[in-house]
């Protein structure tokens, strides 16, 4: 029995190899490799000739092979671009009027975030009209949320960092990720030359049109076609504005012609900011320790509000709301001419008055004086005394990623603030709802956003004297000079303390 198996034991040994000779023979190679033993070499003019005489075999060396399994290795995440994330943190999100429309935009990014820096965990709560009530009570009992939702046209982030409220980030994310961004929008908010927020999702500036006051009702004939418009201020599209000292002289033709007044509003948490944008003033001295804003150039800007409420052809209610909620509604009601906001908010018309939807038009809003559009839209900062800040730091900038700003530009047509978002083919589609209308053009216009306002100490105290002031102005005759002067000699009292 043994010798048997012995014997089937070499059978298969001599079948491997000849089934080897054969590999090998196939594949061009001789199967037993041969040397030459003699060798005559004869010369025949310039030509040589080699003849083998005698070969010998040469024994086969049979080398044993064997096969290893290599796992493959997991690439690391592309997104997780911030280190030293601190195990097992949980982090606050709070966002500014997100919910319910957004939901599953939110959680799912959560969720991918929550993956990519595995044992960080999120929670995340949604404030709306009163947001900011609820972040300054949250920061005055020592609960406010490791991550904020801060605007930056409004001035918030520039507000609470210069009260240390906000951590800066210079320091602490790498030059790789802030290149990911416009520089423009990275460095837009400085407080003290040091940045507080990652640029989030931005607005390309537009101007909502109600065509059924601005333009009149179209008259259409008995075969569809528009013949001409009537019942409005007959005005066209074409000829809004494009800069923004020709604001008073197209509401009063519209008053004149409808009785519609417009919802102009001031940003009244930034009025510095508005006076350097529209009226290309200069704010400060040169060596910051002096308010100039009464200037001629910041006379000028606010007498043109000024002369815009004694004329009646602004609502003064809208003018100076901190709510630009309010002025939204008063659009949305079909009473306003026209509304200055991104398109982002053109969903909430077609949600909210389908009838209003369509007579809207869409055009650029005005730029000022300065030739810059203004700062971005939407930032997040991250809590000064955040108890996990580099997870905190990785929340807030996974959520600005490309990758997160373009989903998010899909659902709704808000803008990334980093250059490369825009390679996806998704921004240089053909436009097809009025809310895209921007689309194509929208990379070239937020990498012009920039923040062209110098710090000012002490900022949220002395808007609140420009604001007292101004108010005096607009509602109180209170002369333009008069009101600016007193309010340059108190803000430069605050600014040096």
């Amino acid at each position: 029995m043994q010798s048997q198996k012995s014997s089937r034991g070499i059978f298969s040994a001599l079948l491997m190899l000849a089934l080897g000779a054969l590999v090998l023979a196939a594949c061009g190679t001789p199967a037993t490799p041969q040397v030459v033993k003699e060798t005559v070499v004869s010369t025949v003019k310039e030509t040589v000739v080699s003849t083998v005489k005698e070969t010998v075999a040469v024994p086969q060396t049979v080398v044993a092979q064997q096969t290893v399994v290599v796992e493959p290795t997991a690439a690391p995440n592309p997104e997780a671009v911030i280190q030293g994330v601190e195990p097992n943190a949980e982090v606050t999100l709070w966002t500014f009027w997100l919910s319910p429309t957004f939901d599953d935009y939110i959680k799912s990014t959560i969720e991918r975030f929550e993956q990519t820096y595995p044992g960080v965990k999120v929670k995340w709560e949604d404030h709306q009209a009163t947001f900011q009530d609820d972040l300054k009570n949250s920061f005055a009992a020592g609960t406010a949320p490791d991550v904020i939702n801060l605007s930056v046209g409004e001035g918030w982030v520039s507000d609470y960092a210069s009260k240390g409220l906000l951590l800066p980030l210079d320091d602490k994310v790498p030059e790789s990720v802030k290149d990911i961004y416009f520089p423009g929008l990275w460095n837009e908010q400085l407080v003290d030359g040091k940045n507080y927020q990652f640029p989030w999702y931005n607005f390309v500036g537009v101007e909502l049109i109600n065509t059924e006051i601005y333009r009149g009702k179209p008259v259409v004939d008995k075969d569809g076609n528009v013949t001409g418009y009537e019942g409005g201020a007959g005005l066209k599209i074409e000829d809004f504005p494009k800069t923004i000292d020709g604001l008073p002289a197209l509401c009063k033709t519209i008053k004149d012609k409808t009785g519609a007044i417009c919802d102009i509003r001031l940003t009244v948490n930034d009025l510095l900011a508005q006076m350097v944008y529209e009226g290309n003033v200069k704010i400060l001295s040169e060596d910051g320790k002096k308010c100039t804003f009464d200037s001629p150039e910041g006379v000028a800007w606010l007498q043109m509000y000024v002369d815009m409420v004694k004329a009646g052809t602004v609502d003064k209610t809208i003018l100076v709301s901190d709510q630009d909620r309010d002025a939204l509604n008063l659009f949305l009601s079909g009473k306003a001419p026209f509304y200055q906001t991104g398109p982002n908010l053109i969903r909430i018309v077609r949600d909210q008055n389908p009838g209003l939807y369509g007579y809207l038009a869409v055009v650029p809003q005005p730029i000022g004086k300065s030739g810059v559009a203004g700062k971005g839209g939407m930032g997040i900062s991250v809590k000064g005394d955040t108890k996990y800040p580099n997870a905190a730091i990785a929340l807030a900038q996974f959520f600005t990623n490309p990758e997160s700003m373009t989903e998010f530009s899909k659902i709704v047509p808000v803008y990334p603030s980093s250059p490369s978002a825009y390679d996806d083919p998704f921004f240089s589609a053909k436009p097809v709802a009025i809310e895209d209308s921007v689309k194509p053009a929208a990379k070239e216009y937020i990498s012009k956003l920039a923040d062209i306002v110098p710090t000012v100490p002490n900022k949220a105290d002395v808007n609140q004297a420009v604001l007292d002031s101004v108010q005096e102005a607009l509602f109180n005759n209170v002369p333009a000079q008069q009101a600016l002067t007193a309010a340059a000699a108190k803000c430069t009292e605050l600014i040096n303390k």
